[in-house]
């Protein structure tokens, strides 16, 4: 059936796209939505059916992004070589909107598997953390749980053991509550790698035998083999060779690949050298020697050539010496350039830091200069204020001593009387004005108002603290408007005096009694007695405006 299957979803994709007859958008949503269902049970089948679309370019924009994130996905899946970020790129610049944070997500995670395969650590980790912080919480917990192990592998190959240890711990925590053993297997060897890798060797046998304990759970011999290797390692570096023998035999039946079969070749020769059985040793160190991978060839070609060069082998210790330096340069030339472009990444890194710097310190003395510039234009316009209101106020008193000269002089003129009552009227009605002005530039005005605006708790207050204020204000101001009522009526006293020019200021009753501290029938009773001592037409002039 699983031969079939090919067939078939070609069978479907032709199907799909024959019958979409000008509605391309939903055939490619439905190739992409089966692709997207077969990736975890049978990934090479969702990358035959993603790759025999013929013209992805042609789709719409979300379809696109789509296509360029599961492509990826089942190529990394099916250990095609991911070359270039050129393709997953398409799917983040269209998620990076904000979408689909999940998607998102997953196209940052395999960003960091592109960087991973061509071996920059550094910026593979920093899209996996991408990745995790992206991530919308309840998402997928598999995918989560896979990054934190990639995480704790690229950490790992950077000898950050501590932290990739915390990786592959928060990966365990998911994929054993979510009692996915395959994973959870996996997450307990990287523990163990790290411990091994700091000479913790209980600590990496611990969870090694744990991660041994589910590989016969899941009954899956490469497994088995692959932690039989991890073990035989340990027991070899705590010098139980016996036991390392043992679990490095057990690797080798049980292993399939040709570079896991190879390393364990090199493990058991240096386990049977440790055991002096250096003939057989040298024949399992002939046997791994074909390794593809350079750091096991290397460490092969050196013990071939230490063991030929103590049986005094002298023709291949010099064969394989040469051997050895050969691999070695290989590796100190990778290792020098993956130092030039860690270099190169610290370089770039640090003037990125500079550039910041300057940028936040421009930025800082701009808001710097703004805020002086700030206060100084307050101050500025504070001055400026204080000053409009002098000039102001030595306007009005210079008005009311022209007023006052004017009037004295008035006596003087020789004019006909009733020319000169009316003079002397309009002197009188400006000086009113003048003095009103007069008090609405001191603080008493602004104590006065804020009692007529003020709620019943709030005018207590402010009766008992600025009450003396208020009234020496007035009196100050008014002082020649009550002198023009006193040499009209000499029987006023004083309080009458300050009830009329409260009155002037068109207080409400409520505030006469507040100011005058008196109740409402001793303004009413005073109110009276003002008009008895006033003529008619001088109390309808003062009391014109009272609304009492």
């Amino acid at each position: 059936m699983r031969k079939l299957l090919p067939a078939l979803l070609s069978f479907i994709l032709f199907t799909l796209l024959l019958g979409s007859c000008g509605k391309n958008s939903y055939a490619d949503s439905y190739v992409l939505m089966l692709a997207d269902s077969l990736m975890q049970p049978c990934p090479d089948s969702a990358l035959q059916l993603l790759e025999e679309i013929s013209a992805p370019q042609e789709m719409g924009k979300a379809n696109r992004a789509w296509y360029a994130l599961l492509l990826t996905q089942a190529r990394y899946k099916n250990y095609v070589p991911l070359e270039d970020d050129s393709l997953i790129r398409t799917a983040v610049d269209y998620y990076e909107n904000g979408r689909d944070k999940e998607r998102l997500a997953k196209s940052y995670f395999y960003w960091g598997c592109v960087y991973r395969e061509q071996g920059d650590m550094p910026i593979a980790i920093d899209f996996y953390l991408k990745s995790l912080r992206i991530m919308p919480e309840g998402s997928d917990s598999e995918f989560v749980a896979m990054t934190y192990n990639h995480l704790g592998d690229c950490y790992n190959q950077r000898n950050m053991e501590e932290t990739a240890r915390g990786m592959y711990r928060n990966a365990y925590a998911i994929n054993w509550e979510a009692h996915d053993t395959l994973r959870a297997f996996h997450n307990l060897r990287g523990i163990g790698s790290t411990f091994f890798l700091e000479l913790q060797l209980d600590s990496a046998a611990y969870y090694y035998k744990q991660a041994l304990s589910m590989a016969f759970s899941l009954d899956y011999p490469v497994l088995l083999g692959i932690i039989y290797k991890d073990l035989s390692g340990v027991y070899n570096k705590r010098g139980e060779y016996e036991q390392a023998h043992t679990c490095i035999a057990k690797a080798i039946t049980s292993l399939s690949n040709m570079e896991d079969i190879t390393s364990a070749y090199s493990v058991k020769g240096d386990i049977l050298y440790n055991m002096n059985e250096k003939d057989s040793a040298l024949y399992y160190w002939y046997l791994s020697k074909s390794s593809p991978d350079i750091y096991t060839k290397t460490s092969n070609y050196y013990n071939i050539y230490r063991v030929n060069k103590e049986l005094s082998d002298w023709e291949n210790a010099v064969l394989y010496a040469d051997s050895f330096i050969v691999c070695y340069d290989s590796i100190q030339a990778m290792n020098d350039r993956a130092e030039i472009d860690e270099l190169m990444d610290n370089h770039q890194l640090e003037f990125y830091k500079y550039k910041l710097s300057v940028k936040q310190e421009q930025t800082t003395n701009l808001l710097i200069i703004l805020f002086l510039f700030f206060v100084l234009a307050l101050v500025f316009l504070f001055m400026w204020r204080d000053r409009h209101l002098k000039n102001k106020y030595i306007a009005l008193q210079k008005q009311l001593m022209d007023n006052r000269a004017e009037t004295l002089l008035l006596d003087e003129k020789d004019i006909h009387e009733e020319d000169k009552n009316n003079k002397l009227h309009e002197l009188k009605e400006a000086k009113f004005e003048i003095c009103i002005s007069l008090f609405k530039s001191t603080e008493g005005y602004r104590r006065l108002n804020e009692l007529q605006k003020a709620k019943p708790k709030e005018c207590i207050s402010i009766i008992k603290n600025h009450r003396i204020l208020i009234i020496t204000d007035i009196r100050r101001t008014f002082v020649d408007v009550m002198e023009d009522l006193s040499s009209s009526c000499s029987s006023l006293t004083t309080d009458d005096l300050l009830y009329c020019a409260l009155i002037i200021l068109h207080c409400p009753k409520e505030i006469i009694m507040d100011v005058m501290n008196v109740t409402s029938d001793a303004i009413k009773t005073r109110k009276n007695r003002i008009k008895n001592k006033m003529g008619e037409e001088l109390f309808d002039k003062v009391f014109l405006i009272d609304n009492l």
